[in-house]
């Protein structure tokens, strides 16, 4: 009997026990079940996100021929926003801010536009980091966590970001974006005589509103396309192919958010003359730079500061260059030799020759043909003179005052921009997703 009663006795205790496990088990259930509908909520979220952080990303990209000089400017911001309203978010939750990778907030929906991309911290990271022309949205969000704050995470940061990137033009010659008056210069005159010719793979924009903002003395000119504000001028058997456009509306100077570099490394103070087989480094030159006939100078890599002219005589060869005139202009004399590639990466990829907009000394090309110029020529300020040689670059670009090509020089400009990673340093009108 006594063994019965004991029986009885752990029946019902381990029936106590079952309940216990029952209920424990209900709770884990409920625990995982709400677990599990905030971690979709929280995807969900992320999603929404990064689809508007993608349209931020965009918008601003299409607002930076906008800003001219300005990084990050009011357009862009706004132009952000309201990407993010169209994607579903009210005007008063969005917190919207220009700045360079501010420090990390997520007490309300945040937007932040950098422009460059600065999130990921490094080119090593990011080809594009710290390139003016890449725009990068990044939204942090403090998502209210409904299940999970019963054990103390009421709220988890979500953070996305997208990076675009402007489209590359169809254009390698910009005359006299500074000057669209019609009492400007004439943006591009063929000279006399035998006559020059220029062939282009591109197209040439002229922003001259003279009435002979375009002229040819029995020279020729090919493109792929050639617009004018003002008229054109086929003097004396000149041609121009295709017919140009007249009367087009002026565009804006499209490497205007370009910035001056700093000096870095005093090089030189005075003019420097330097000798047969001398490798320069880059730094600041502020004398100019003046090299003899019969010399021959390499230019390693990197970013040349000049407070003087760059007078070449003999032969100039730099690989990864960009020469910036904070005064003076560059003159390749006749029988002289030049072999200069722009840099493929960085800040100035793409730039050969950068003179300060307010520079308006001449630039004076009379090198042979087999000199190579490969990247952009910037001097918005000056007058280009192309007086004989050629151009045996995969690509240049062209952005000056206006250009005169003498009698029989030969140049042509290329667009094979494949050894850019970021394409054609000339961006158009467009914007496209590249993270």
């Amino acid at each position: 009997m006594k063994f019965l009663r004991r029986l009885k006795q752990f029946g019902k205790d381990e029936g106590g026990d079952a309940l216990v496990i029952g209920a424990v088990g209900m709770v884990a259930i409920v625990a995982f079940a709400g677990l599990a509908i905030d971690v979709g909520q929280v995807r969900y979220e992320t999603g929404k996100l990064q689809a508007a952080a993608d349209a931020a990303a965009l918008a601003a990209e299409l607002e930076v021929g906008n800003c001219g000089s300005s990084h990050a400017c009011a357009n862009m911001k706004t132009a952000a926003k309201q990407a993010l309203i169209e994607n579903g978010f009210s005007s008063g939750s969005i917190t919207a801010q220009t700045q360079q990778c501010p420090p990390s907030s997520a007490s309300s929906l945040t937007l932040t536009i950098n422009q460059g991309p600065c999130v990921l911290g490094s080119t090593a990271n990011d080809p594009n980091y710290g390139n003016a022309q890449y725009v990068e949205a990044e939204i942090q969000y403090p998502q209210t966590m409904t299940f999970a704050s019963v054990v103390g995470f009421t709220t988890m940061k979500i953070t996305v970001r997208s990076e675009a990137g402007p489209t590359g033009s169809t254009n390698c010659i910009y005359l006299s974006t500074s000057n669209t008056t019609t009492s400007g210069p004439t943006g591009l005159l063929v000279q006399g005589g035998s006559g020059g010719s220029i062939s282009a793979s591109c197209g040439i924009v002229d922003d001259s509103g003279s009435s002979n903002a375009l002229e040819s003395n029995s020279g020729t000119v090919s493109a792929t396309s050639i617009s004018v504000v003002g008229g054109w001028s086929p003097d004396n058997g000149g041609t121009f192919t295709p017919t140009p456009k007249t009367s087009q509306t002026a565009v804006t100077d499209p490497l205007s958010y370009l910035t001056a570099p700093a000096e870095g490394t005093i090089q030189q103070s005075g003019n420097y003359t330097p000798s047969n087989g001398a490798t320069l480094q880059p730094g600041a030159y502020l004398g100019g730079i003046n090299i003899n006939s019969g010399v021959s100078v390499t230019l390693s890599g990197g970013t040349y500061y000049l407070g003087g002219s760059l007078v070449n005589s003999g032969t100039i060869t730099g690989n990864g260059v960009t020469i910036y005139f904070s005064s003076g202009s560059m003159t390749m004399n006749s029988g002289s030799t030049a072999n200069l590639v722009a840099p493929t990466s960085g800040t100035y990829a793409g730039i050969l020759i950068y003179q300060n907009p307010s520079d308006t000394s001449a630039i004076i090309v009379d090198s042979g043909a087999t000199s190579k110029y490969q990247g952009v020529i910037y001097a918005t300020g000056a007058q280009l003179t192309l007086n004989s040689g050629g151009n045996t670059a995969a690509y240049t670009i062209l952005d000056v005052n206006s250009l005169i090509l003498d009698s029989g020089a030969v140049f042509s400009l290329g667009d094979d921009y494949s050894s850019l990673s970021g394409g054609s340093p000339i961006k158009g009108a467009g914007a496209v997703l590249v993270e």
